[in-house]
């Protein structure tokens, strides 16, 4: 709540600003001031607007080279001066009522060029400028996406965009994983800071709350320098928000989409009678909820598999009993199986708020957005399947044949605001929330030959699953200028992360059918696989993040030195962590009347579920009417395992050097390190366990060499040796049920972390403003990697998780961005952007 009353003050703070806006016809320009050598934005350069030869009104730009005039519409000379640049002037600049003109100024210094430059505004090509030059400047490897760039595209939100960059995948619509590796080696991150994961098994963050209005660019860096997080070596992806807009905008968009195979069917598999009021929205209404009188330890302690024999007693001392293992039968749903259910298309909702106004010589601004999605999935014949090595040849140990349906509700919200101090101060605020929910409901059939004593038999599973994750995340940042140290910079950040991970009730109900004497048997053997069952799991996060960057220019005199800079800064981080688990197995006993099996029942689930098979079904009386004992049907019994119950901390405390500098005019070296201090335990509620700990601090380094081959074209080699952590999920004694194949998750309290070596090589061409061709080749060499193991010789299979000694990825991107004004006037508005990538990994078990 206190989080939606934040969010309605933005709203009225947003009604405020825009009651201002000027009734006049008035227009705006934006632009930045660049660098055209090194790439780098200009702070305090002198930006005017000229009429008829006189001045009108004007601006400077600000610490990140920014500047905004509003003007009354007409046709303007925009002119921009600054010490030991040569003069640049733009005549015809038409203002437009209402609307915001961008024109980004290149720069190059007087001994390159000292007369002044002068353009028509119709020739004026520079809408993807500003951020070509900042990949042209970039100390590392990497691609980036303008605002501009993704408006053509019309995408919704930052993971939509993410698919244009070279060599990212977007799984699931939200979660980048970069160049082939797994989301181990991938970090995502909104304005510099790293953005939180609700998945136990996931590195990454859900970059689909972000809507592309917001976005003023995404930068994915593909190589590591000293500034950056250790554990990342496939790929960093950073979000940056528009903090002050031009002018007050208001977006608002509803969008659907229809896919043949889940929109419009009438077979998608849903929760049926269990679906709560509140699904559509992510939100359990409370259906799902474990009961109270399972939440109470002591009625938990009586449910054992043996107190149906104590419950069927007449003796009055066993009420209580009775009457625990009556009601906790029926407080448990009794739906195991899906429901065919007819889906409507998927479809969304968009809004979005910024305005920026100015108060004496300062600026504040805001942004604010939220969005809504309901999206279907549904899939028949989908293969899973095991194998495994006999030694001879590869041993089909499972194959099932599945149909899975997943509704996958989505809501988020991102606040922004920020207040600048004249030109050389900054502070923004950010607020994300995100809740994003998976409600599934999965069937499977077809061989088990590695565990069933039936061989011939098809092996069945039903399972329905409401899987939420949540987080929300308050930034604060503040970047700062100082001129009398030569422009020197100090940015600070920090941020508060809450996130959760809910499986209110997820259920899971396997059998076996096979054919005897020309009948067709069903049977349920408890020691192949899992009875039916309930589980409720709980995963909290609480995180805390701060860290600083101080960047201190040197040897700025003339061009070689123009950008040299010492960097160096420290980050603190702790996460803690509280897991559990709480399982209920539907139990079968002996004196269970033979007439209610699942077999003599037909194998038909709802009749085998009914509540009337639960609990006391019945009452037996002597020859005189007095009770002799009570009949006791199907119960639950208490499985909750200590080991699944876990508590983890993770602190990590790092700090860096490193230095910029520019050898000759061409050539420019960026080296340092960073050295990170990791302290993470995982304890679990199982006193006979150990516990998990790594206690280490590693150093960690890079290097990245940039050879300007011409004025249009750099030659980049970069080596750095980065880190991959065990996250605590990976190092508990959890033993996770997985649904999707029946076997169980076990964690490792043994793994190590991973050391990865990175090599990369780029040619990169700029023909032209806002233009690019890039060749790359990398090759990372893996010591000490965490794959998945499978285990088979368990009672029921097991995957786990191991170190091996070593692996090695290595592959080759193109990526291409040209206007396609060569072909004539005509096509002065068309570009073409495209990109491929080839990849390939391998491994290696001693």
């Amino acid at each position: 709540m206190r989080f939606l009353a934040n969010l309605c003050l933005v709203l009225i703070l947003s009604i405020t600003l825009s009651s201002n806006i000027s009734a006049q016809d008035v227009g705006s320009i934006v632009g930045k001031i660049i660098d055209k050598r090194t790439g780098e934005t200009l702070i305090g350069a002198n930006v005017i607007a000229l009429k008829n030869n006189e001045i009108v009104n004007g601006a400077d730009t600000d610490l990140d080279g920014n500047y905004i005039i509003e003007l009354e519409v007409g046709t303007y000379t925009i002119s921009v001066d600054y010490i030991g640049y040569g003069k640049m002037t733009i005549t015809d600049f038409i203002i437009e009522k209402d609307k915001q003109g961008n024109l980004d100024f290149l720069m190059e210094e007087e001994s390159v060029q000292i007369a002044e430059v002068v353009v028509t505004a119709a020739k004026v090509n520079n809408t993807e400028a500003a951020l070509v030059s900042l990949q042209r400047k970039s100390f590392n490897i990497q691609d980036g996406l303008s605002s501009q760039q993704i408006s053509k595209t019309a995408v919704s939100n930052a993971a939509d965009a993410v698919k244009q960059v070279t060599g990212a995948i977007v799984e699931n619509g939200k979660y980048i994983v970069m160049r082939g590796l797994g989301d181990r080696y991938s970090v995502s991150q909104l304005n510099g800071l790293t953005m939180p994961s609700t998945d136990p098994y996931r590195n990454s963050s859900s970059l689909d709350i972000i809507p592309s209005q917001m976005i003023d660019n995404i930068i994915t860096l593909k190589t590591f320098t000293p500034d950056l997080p250790g554990n990342f070596s496939g790929g960093l992806v950073n979000v940056t928000t528009k903090s002050f807009p031009s002018k007050f905008t208001l977006y608002a968009g509803v969008s659907g989409s229809y896919n043949t195979q889940s929109s419009q069917i009438s077979n998608f598999l849903g929760h049926g009678s269990d679906r709560g009021k509140t699904d559509w929205l992510g939100f359990d209404d409370g259906g799902r909820e474990l009961p109270d009188i399972l939440k109470d330890e002591k009625n938990r302690a009586l449910l054992s598999q043996n107190a149906y024999l104590n419950a069927r007693n007449k003796d009055p001392k066993y009420n209580d009993l009775r009457n625990l293992l009556n009601e906790s039968s029926r407080a448990l749903s009794n739906v195991y199986t899906p429901t065919y259910t007819k889906t409507p298309i998927n479809h969304g909702f968009n809004f979005s708020v910024g305005n920026s106004k100015m108060i004496g010589k300062n600026t504040i601004g805001f942004n604010f957005g939220v969005n809504y999605s309901n999206e279907y999935t549904h899939f028949n014949n989908g293969a899973v399947n095991t194998f495994t090595n006999n030694g001879v040849s590869l041993f089909e140990y499972q194959k099932l044949n599945e149909s899975k349906s997943t509704e996958t509700p989505h809501l988020g919200a991102l606040a922004t605001l920020a207040y600048k101090i004249g030109n050389n101060h900054s502070i923004s605020f950010n607020a994300i929330y995100n809740n994003d929910t998976d409600i599934i409901g999965r069937q499977q059939s077809g061989s088990f030959v590695g565990q069933l004593s039936t061989p011939n038999g098809t092996y069945v599973t039903n399972s329905l699953e409401f899987v939420r994750k949540n987080y929300t995340s308050l930034q604060l940042s503040g970047k700062h200028v100082i001129p009398g140290i030569k422009n020197s910079e100090i940015a600070w950040t920090g941020l508060m992360n809450k996130s959760l991970q809910e499986e209110p009730d997820s259920r899971y109900f396997a059998y076996v059918t096979y054919q005897e004497d020309g009948q067709q048997l069903y049977a349920i053997n408890d020691a192949e696989f899992r009875q039916p069952f309930h589980f409720s799991r709980d995963l909290n996060d609480n995180a805390k993040e701060a860290k600083v960057d101080i960047t201190i220019p040197f040897l700025t005199g003339g061009q070689q030195g123009s950008s040299n800079a010492l960097k160096f800064g420290g980050l603190y981080s702790t996460t803690k962590r509280v897991f559990s688990e709480y399982q209920f197995q539907h139990s079968r006993h002996g004196a269970v009347p033979t007439s209610l099996s699942f077999n003599n029942l037909g194998g038909d689930p709802e009749k085998y579920f009914s509540y009337d098979n639960m609990g006391i079904i019945d009452t037996l009386n002597d020859n005189n009417g007095s009770v002799s004992r009570y009949g006791v049907g199907y119960h639950y019994i208490n499985q909750i395992n200590n080991k699944n119950f876990y508590e983890g901390n993770q602190d990590i405390t790092a700090a860096y050097a490193m230095a910029i500098y520019n050898v000759t005019d061409k050539l420019k070296i960026v080296t340092g390190g960073r050295l990170e201090k990791t302290d993470l335990y995982v304890e679990s509620r199982d006193t006979t366990l150990a516990p998990s700990s790594l206690d280490l601090t590693d150093f960690l380094y890079s290097g990245n060499i940039i050879y300007a081959l011409t004025s249009k074209s750099n030659l980049r080699l970069a080596a750095s040796r980065t880190l991959a952590r065990p996250n605590m999920r990976e190092l508990a004694p959890f033993e996770q049920f997985d649904t999707k194949n029946g076997f169980f998750n076990i964690g490792n309290p043994n793994l190590k972390r991973t050391f990865i070596n990175n090599y990369d090589l780029r040619y990169e061409i700029y023909p032209d403003l806002g233009e690019m061709i890039a060749v790359s080749a990398f090759y990372k060499q893996f010591k000490d990697p965490i794959l998945r193991t499978f285990s088979p010789t368990a009672t029921i299979p097991e995957l786990g998780y191991v170190n091996i000694d070593e692996a090695n990825v290595y592959g080759a991107e193109i990526e291409l961005r040209k206007s396609l004004a060569f072909l004539g006037q005509n096509f002065n508005r068309f570009s073409i952007s495209t990109n491929f990538a080839w990849i390939h990994s391998d491994y290696g078990i001693p």
